[in-house]
């Protein structure tokens, strides 16, 4: 690799870790506090696909439109969902959801790890709240509902399973119905407005998304990823994180769905209907709320509306974000080169199912790319050879003419097609490579695939850095060989800022997610090896 592509990569690099700071996303427009409230709907989308296996503990007959709801508020009684993925805890105080903890991810590695409670009710507006505004008057479902069920249990092969709340508040009955599935992160609800009065009901309907950023403590400093509310409108993804919100923030148009993301986490509630055309989003004391709007609701005298969502309580896997559909895999935020970083990454899910580990699906990907562009970086070692064979030549003209720099550079232009070399021939080849570099930096950065994933020895956490930096220390000395490796320019300044790059690039790597730097030693490792066989090639005279 020539010499000033290495100081380019370096300098990129640096560029690449702060660019969310130099380029921030366009700030939406503002709203006031007054009008932010009436513009937020929680909703969530459930099929109609009754339980059957599944272990289910039937409650008492759920409420008629008619009936008026009583339950003990001393002896509330909540309702639990356990499925092999996650468990789950709701209230039958407006059939809000009250925790979901993750079966499968623990907080730390080791028999010490505790599920990660990716919902928790530690504020009094719980997540899936839903509001109905009419003639400014709020009614919302924060109400005693009566269950269909106490507990549900769903194991492997069980079919979906339902449950229901239904209550009535001012002569509206609502109804939220859930559906679990046993080998899913996803749930559906299905929020029903039943309007049991006389006069007909206009107005706006809001779901509310609303949770705290988990406690988890990454070890790895890098990538770290504030709370942020992510938010699909159209085909493109506006982000804002936690922090940045000081006042409400409404974003309008077209919503596919909308998250509250962290670094390997996310909470996405995706509408069925394109009536949801808003969100609200509001820092209530450092918790993140996500309100969901469909504007200009009717509902007649006896008629009832259904507004439907798909839910995603889980890890940022892509193969299931994929899976969920409505763009949901572009809820992991790749960066600029997300287009490239998906489908590196599917290759490493891919060769995982085979080799179950994913340092050596990092192996594999990095000896696929190094063939890939063997025929561009072969080409620009030949150019980086032939430059080198007129650099006596060249330090004649720079020392003949060091006093005329236009001459200088008319000599130097002949020089080179006097010999046929092309001064860019070394640098282009592998400009070309580094969209792969940044996506494939991006894929391992973010990939909760990596979170506590084992490789061999002394690495137990490919997300995690080097315990005892071994590796980056040996792919310092891999660039400090191939920095021998490659040609002098015969420029004396050059040379001195080469000999500090291994140095950079080793304490640059140290605190670096382990998983990338396997990367970058075996990809330093082929290259050595290629070079030395262009080398050879070339000293042969082929």
């Amino acid at each position: 690799m020539e010499k000033r592509l290495i100081i380019f990569i370096a300098l990129t690099f640096i560029v690449l870790l702060l660019y969310n700071q130099i380029f921030p996303p366009p700030k939406p427009k503002q709203v006031k506090p007054k009008q932010a409230k009436q513009q937020a709907v929680k909703q969530e989308k459930a099929a109609s696909k009754p339980p059957s296996k599944a272990e289910v503990k039937p409650a008492k007959p759920a409420v008629q439109a008619t009936e008026t709801v009583n339950v003990d508020l001393k002896n509330l009684r909540l309702i639990t969902i356990q499925t092999p993925l996650y468990h789950a805890v709701f209230t039958p105080l407006g059939g809000r959801l009250v925790s979901w903890k993750l079966n499968k991810y623990k907080d730390v590695m080791g028999p010490k790890g505790k599920p990660i409670e990716l919902i928790r009710a530690t504020i009094p507006e719980l997540p899936y709240k839903g509001t109905f505004y009419r003639t400014s008057k709020a009614v919302t479902d924060a109400i005693p509902m009566k269950a269909n069920v106490e507990t549900i249990t769903l194991h492997k092969g069980d079919s979906p399973a339902q449950l229901t709340f239904t209550g009535i508040k001012d002569g509206i009955r609502f109804s939220k119905r859930y559906t679990f599935y046993p080998d899913k992160y996803e749930a559906d609800l299905e929020w029903i407005i039943e309007n049991s009065t006389e006069e007909k009901l206009v107005g706006n309907t809001i779901l509310s998304l609303i949770n705290k950023p988990s406690k988890i403590k990454e070890k790895s400093k890098y990538g770290q990823q504030d709370y942020s509310a992510d938010i699909l409108k159209g085909s493109s993804v506006y982000r804002k994180k936690l922090k940045k919100i000081k006042e409400p923030v409404t974003v309008e148009g077209k919503i596919g769905w909308v998250a509250l993301s962290e670094k390997y986490f996310v909470t996405l509630a995706a509408p069925e209907s394109n009536a949801f055309n808003q969100v609200v989003l509001l820092n209530k004391a450092n918790a993140l709320d996500a309100d969901i709007t469909a504007t200009a609701v009717v509902i007649d005298p006896g008629q009832t509306q259904h507004f439907k969502f798909r839910l995603y309580n889980g890890p940022k896997l892509l193969a299931n974000l994929k899976q969920f559909g409505k763009d949901a895999e572009k809820a992991i935020d790749y960066g600029w080169f997300g287009i490239i970083a998906r489908p590196l990454m599917q290759f490493l899910n891919f060769t995982n199912k085979y080799t179950h580990n994913y340092g050596i699906d990092i192996i594999l990907l990095t000896i696929l790319i190094k063939i890939i562009f063997w025929p561009l970086t072969h080409k620009s070692y030949k150019s980086m050879a032939d430059m080198q064979k007129i650099q006596p030549l060249m330090q004649k003209l720079r020392e003949k003419y060091k006093d005329d720099k236009e001459r200088l550079n008319q000599e130097m232009m002949r020089l080179y097609k006097q010999h046929k070399v092309n001064p860019l021939g070394g640098c282009l080849p592998m400009l070309l490579q580094i969209p792969v570099f940044f996506a494939l930096y991006k894929a391992l950065l973010d990939s909760v695939e990596l979170r506590h994933a084992p490789f061999f020895w002394w690495i137990q956490d490919l997300s995690a850095k080097d315990p005892y930096y071994i590796t980056p220390i040996i792919m310092g000395l891999t660039m400090l060989i191939q920095q021998k490796m490659t040609p002098s320019t015969g420029d004396p300044k050059m040379a001195k800022m080469m000999l500090i790059m291994p140095i950079v690039f080793t304490f640059m790597f140290l605190n670096f997610p382990s998983g990338l730097v396997i990367y970058w030693l075996v990809n330093n490792v082929l290259s050595i090896g290629q070079q030395f066989y262009t080398n050879r090639k070339l000293a042969h005279g082929r």
